[in-house]
């Protein structure tokens, strides 16, 4: 299995140090339009957050593309082979977590692909914010039969799962 970036939400102040230093690392230069991470902030609630990709186990982004230009490595991250891209923006409208975005100037989506294994983001940030963590799956065996109430509430409870990294297979 692979990994992903993890947030402590209550660690982030807002300081953008993750996009740009993943806007610098992929393209050269400090701005977070180029940027592979995103922070939100919500002035309302007073909270700042970073969208990234969560490498997802079963990736929607990729199951969209209908080219095959985004793909999942050997590595379990997701990967863009720009030469197949069409630039539709399928792949950018999939994603559960908006963490696909465009490329201002060309239209290629950008992905998160963990710095070929150095998370600069994570690396960077000032507050410890961001870590790498293992995506895991968990197997549960021996459901049938409990009814279809259980089947739906670990659907969403794996749904919940996997946000963090978790994949839940029921068998």
């Amino acid at each position: 299995m692979g990994l992903h970036v993890v947030v402590d939400l209550s660690k982030c102040s807002g300081c953008r140090y993750c996009e740009v230093w993943c806007s610098f690392t992929h393209e050269k230069v400090f701005s977070t339009s180029f940027s592979r991470i995103r922070v939100i902030k919500d002035d309302v609630i007073g909270m700042d957050f970073p969208i990234v990709c969560q490498q997802c186990v079963q990736a929607v982004c990729v199951s969209v593309c209908p080219t095959g230009a985004l793909y999942v490595g050997s590595d379990g991250v997701v990967r863009l082979e720009r030469m197949k891209c069409v630039r539709c923006g399928k792949c950018l409208d999939a994603c559960p977590y908006g963490a696909v975005f465009k490329d201002p100037v060309n239209g290629f989506p950008l992905i998160c692909d963990l710095c070929g294994g150095r998370a600069v983001c994570v690396m960077k940030c000032p507050t410890n914010a961001l870590s790498l963590y293992p995506l895991t799956e968990v197997e549960v065996v021996g459901v049938e039969g409990l009814g279809r109430r259980y089947e739906l509430a670990l659907t969403e409870f794996g749904k919940l799962l996997e946000r963090w990294g978790v994949r839940v297979r029921v068998k």
